[in-house]
């Protein structure tokens, strides 16, 4: 029993490490883990100074120790995303959008899209300015946005990103 426990232990660090900002449920979703179980070795790691969580709003993110800069958790947290993340590669891709293109091309409704526009805003991920009626949004740090979505770019399981990927290797 103990071996086992040591072996999954193992293996969510392991998960951690790859996935950097993995949250709880997508983790028990990709480790096919019991809720107790992976909670308990968890709180292990956390005790043990191996792992950290980080909460975001209602999210905890787990990262391993050392490895990154607080601005570096929150650039991954948000961008495990998937809107924000699919909002950010518009933005590296185009530079400036607006909003009503921005919420056409992900096909959420222009208050979802407002939502996760404040939420890049509030976290200076993303910057907005007034061209006449029209509010034009970009983000603040592409090149450290695309060097992130890059790196990472295993981790975040997305076909957009991997389209992304693609035009930026060319």
């Amino acid at each position: 029993m103990r071996v086992q426990g040591l072996e999954q232990r193992q293996q969510i660090y392991e998960h951690i490490l790859r996935f950097p900002g993995s949250r709880f449920r997508e983790m028990q979703r990709h480790l096919k883990l019991p809720v107790g179980t992976l909670q308990y070795h968890l709180n292990n790691l956390c005790r043990d100074g191996l792992i950290i969580q980080k909460r975001d709003g209602e999210y905890v993110s787990y990262y391993v120790i050392g490895l990154f800069t607080e601005k570096e958790k929150k650039l991954l947290s948000l961008l495990r995303q998937k809107p924000i993340r699919h909002i950010a590669i518009m933005l590296l891709t185009n530079n400036e959008l607006n909003h009503k293109r921005i919420a056409g091309e992900l096909k959420l409704s222009l208050a979802t899209t407002s939502w996760y526009l404040d939420k890049m805003l509030e976290s200076r991920l993303a910057k907005k300015k007034r061209m006449g009626k029209e509010v034009i949004y970009s983000l603040v740090n592409p090149d450290e946005v695309a060097k992130a979505i890059v790196t990472y770019r295993s981790s975040f399981l997305d076909a957009i990103v991997d389209r992304f990927i693609e035009i930026w290797e060319r």
